[in-house]
């Protein structure tokens, strides 16, 4: 789940500054998340082809103040406004406002545009949740911003992710003065993971943040710099997100090839 904050905006702003958040994302990631009160009850939303909606629920759990939040799909690019957002689903409602510790459910309904058959395909939800105005004088108030992944699932793949994890393959190599692991995924889903571990002996001490292979596609992540990595590493380990959020681990023999 990713937290996105921004300085509060009168609601007819959005479109103004919501073009902001990918130059911002990485310094607001680091602020703190307790001004949070609304939460989603899944770290990630699947829609097989067969369903005519999919729903799920947002929830207030501030036991002091309502909340208003306003929430829509984009197709990848965070910095879309929400009214230049295109995606093929309807989601309702696309705005709400919720009593302290109330919820609602959000239904997502697919429209039938054309979305490949062969493969998964990966839209983000967006709830935006927008603070009181405050009346204090030099107060700093913050509108909160979670993102997670909704995937469309076609019913003519076959077999569940799980099921695939042992035919992604991982490799090593040197590019532009660094080590970076080149992960293949021959598979129809989206291969998320937490991230990747690399050790010897049963020893795992260099970590990477973790991301998501593409079906039947490849990802490069930067591990580090080669001058900096000296030691032998021969094992590989990946920490695959299922779809109800839970971790697979899977280790694989690695080399960092010359």
């Amino acid at each position: 789940m990713m937290y996105l904050r921004f300085t509060p905006r009168p609601f007819s702003a959005l479109t103004h500054w919501a073009k902001a958040v990918v130059a911002t994302t990485s310094l607001l990631a680091l602020l703190p998340l307790a001004q949070a009160d609304m939460i989603i009850d899944t770290t990630r939303v699947i829609y097989p082809e067969a369903k005519r909606e999919v729903s799920f629920k947002v929830t207030n759990v501030s036991k002091e103040r309502p909340a208003f939040v306003q929430m829509w799909l984009d197709d990848g690019n965070a910095a879309a406004a929400p009214e230049e957002a295109v995606t093929p689903f309807n989601l309702t409602p696309p705005v709400a406002k919720l009593k302290t510790n109330s919820s609602q459910t959000v239904r997502l309904v697919f429209t039938g545009d054309p979305l490949p058959a062969d493969r998964e395909s990966v839209f983000w939800f967006n709830m935006l949740e927008l603070p009181e105005k405050s009346n204090l004088e030099n107060k700093l108030s913050f509108a909160v911003r979670t993102r997670i992944k909704v995937f469309y699932r076609p019913k003519g793949l076959k077999g569940e992710p799980p099921q695939y994890m042992d035919q992604i393959s991982w490799k090593v190599v040197k590019k532009d003065g660094n080590w970076v692991a080149e992960g293949t995924n021959p598979s129809p889903y989206n291969m998320s993971f937490f991230s990747l571990s690399f050790g010897e002996g049963g020893k795992f001490d260099l970590n990477v943040d973790g991301g998501m292979l593409p079906p039947k596609g490849n990802l490069s992540i930067v591990v580090g710099e080669v001058s900096k990595i000296t030691k032998p590493y021969s094992t590989l380990r990946v920490d695959y997100i299922t779809d109800f959020g839970g971790v697979i681990s899977k280790e694989t023999p690695v080399q960092f090839a010359n």
